[in-house]
């Protein structure tokens, strides 16, 4: 009896450690369970390994908001050496660029690997093409920026397209619908330039839910209108996807449907438009990428061909307002430096002698640098053009951002002759004015570097054409009117009895010596003198006039000279007024 009731308590304790344990056990992964809840309130990832990730060996990945912004290009510095880059893009794990690692990135040079994506992402990674090498998840910032995988920094890249140029499949151009062209008749065509030379080219399209396309694969013979453009009548409404190929055998990607007349070239892989219009648009660009920051100076720049002259318009708009920076003329370049942040509508017409008109629109955004770290450069007047050979050129230079540490922005010139070489002594300074003297005919490189007190810098550069004479540029030509204008207006006779005009004032009366235009002449003006024929910077521009004190129309060391003998009181006055 007493082994039976050892046995018995023995079984009783057995259960009661099991009862615990599982106990313990709830209570363990409940709170991994309100943990999880924890870090998906934050914001932070929830990482499940259960399996269920659409054939990628990542994680489900929490979801992230959209931001709605269109695709646009992102860039890596591959300073660490990676014998690949590729990039993985999402917002959650069935909105993503591609399966892990990603696309590819194409190496464009200088070590500076680029990606085209086709819509908003929120996060991004970069790796070697594996789980070995990569970065951490990282939000992501927008186009146009590039990140460095040695320093682990993101800055501005100011070389970033702004025209689509899509590389890969999935990539809708950002060049909008064309106003006229194509002659359709409301009807709805796509077009393929067949410049690989397929045998027969097929459109396969589908779009909608439920799935709705026009036909098994690989879809519907496209028909060839001449020479290699070939042309599709979209007849669907809800089709948003198409692929080409050569009847099924070589194909592009899925391709999103951009809209009405708009071809696809199978050789460079690039959308455009089919535009049939006698007035053929070439480009129509800006110098910078969108986005930018307000007070930026953005050159708008376009070509076209029609018949006779063409004559350029250019505007911008936001919401109900809209300015027009140049009306037409035969100026092709205007520049826009917009105060205000938002997402503006560039609008590029164009027209010719023969009533020919065209129209093209680009959508630029502008936010708000007030707050931004990496410094950027907003304008350079004068940003290149002609120089007088031997003649002073005033520089002046207005930027932002460079707000973290002391807030201070610092600003290097350097300034290369047409062999190439440095003809000045480039250091870092608070000024945001230079000036420097081309000494030679031809090609000068002016090269301005600005540096936040965190050593981050960017730098853009700017070609002078240094000439002997400086030809006054003629106003570009108007829009020549439509309609006869009247007849001008007889000129007005003087009556007998007004009055002559009034004599000219002189421009200035001329100092001479006071080459710093204080005043007073002094050694200082003689030192002002040498600093600006070693080009060291100046606090002031020149005068030449006064400085020229030997009368030869040249400001050298031997007007220094002479002032350094004038104010010796050796020489009481200067040759030129002599």
């Amino acid at each position: 009896m007493r082994s039976t009731g050892k046995q018995t308590k023995r079984a009783v304790s057995l259960l009661l450690c099991l009862a615990l344990l599982v106990t313990m056990l709830t209570f363990a992964l409940t709170v991994r369970a309100e943990e999880a809840d924890k870090l998906a309130d934050t914001g932070a990832d929830v990482i499940s390994y259960d399996g269920s990730n659409n054939n990628d060996d990542r994680p489900p990945i929490k979801e992230l908001a959209d931001t709605g912004a269109a695709g646009g290009y992102v860039y890596c510095k591959n300073t660490a050496g990676w014998s690949a880059v590729y990039a993985y893009m999402w917002n959650s794990d069935s909105d993503k660029n591609a399966n892990w690692p990603g696309e590819k990135m194409t190496n464009v040079g200088d070590n500076i690997w680029r990606y085209q994506y086709s819509k908003s992402y929120a996060k991004i990674i970069f790796n070697i093409g594996s789980n070995q090498t990569q970065t951490k998840d990282m939000d992501f910032p927008g186009s146009g920026y590039i990140y460095d995988n040695s320093t682990e920094n993101w800055s501005v890249h100011e070389n970033t397209p702004t025209v689509a140029e899509p590389t890969q499949g999935n990539n809708t151009p950002t060049t909008p619908q064309p106003t006229q062209g194509g002659g359709t008749s409301g009807k709805t065509y796509v077009y393929c330039e067949n410049e690989a030379g397929w045998a027969k080219v097929t459109a396969y399209m589908w779009g909608g839910s439920p799935k709705v396309e026009n036909g098994g694969w690989p879809g519907v013979e496209m028909t060839n209108i001449g020479g290699n453009t070939w042309r599709y009548e979209v007849t669907n409404s809800k089709f948003t996807s198409i692929i080409f190929s050569n009847n099924g055998a070589s194909q592009t990607a899925d391709l999103t449907f951009p809209g009405k007349d708009y071809s696809w070239n199978n050789k460079t892989n690039e959308w455009s438009i089919h535009d049939t219009s006698p007035l053929q648009i070439s480009s129509f660009v800006t110098d910078l990428a969108s986005p930018q920051y307000a007070g930026t100076g953005i050159t708008l720049s376009a070509e076209a061909e029609g018949q006779g002259t063409v004559y350029y318009k250019f505007s911008v708009s936001n919401g109900s307002s809209t300015t027009v920076l140049s009306d037409f003329s035969t100026a092709n370049k205007a520049q826009w430096i917009p105060q205000s942040t938002g997402t503006y509508t560039i609008t590029y017409d164009f027209k010719d002698t023969a009533g020919n008109t065209n129209q093209r629109t680009k959508s630029y955004i502008i936010d708000d640098g007030s707050t931004v770290v990496a410094p950027f450069i907003k304008t350079v007047t004068p940003n290149g053009g002609d120089i007088q050979n031997g003649s002073n050129v005033n520089i002046n230079v207005t930027a932002g951002g460079g707000n973290t540490g002391t807030n201070l922005l610092f600003y290097k010139y350097t300034v290369k002759n047409p062999s190439g070489n440095i003809v000045n002594v480039p250091y870092y300074t608070r000024n945001t004015s230079y000036t420097f003297r081309p000494t030679e005919l031809g090609l000068h490189t002016l090269t301005i570097n600005v540096q936040g007190s965190d050593n981050k810098t960017i730098d853009r550069s700017y070609i002078f054409s240094s000439v002997g004479t400086v030809v006054p540029t003629d106003p570009p030509a108007t829009e020549p009117p439509v309609k006869p204008t009247d007849a001008p207006p007889a000129p007005t006779q003087p009556k007998p009895t007004d009055a002559p005009p009034a004599p000219t004032e002189p421009v200035g009366e001329v100092l001479y010596g006071d080459a710093d235009d204080d005043g007073d002449v002094t050694v200082l003006d003689a030192t002002f003198i040498q600093r600006s024929e070693a080009n060291v910077y100046l606090p002031t521009p020149l005068n030449e006039r006064n400085a020229d004190v030997d009368g030869d129309d040249d400001v050298s060391i031997i007007d220094a000279t002479l002032i350094q003998r004038f104010v010796a009181g050796i020489i009481k006055v200067f040759p030129a007024e002599s």
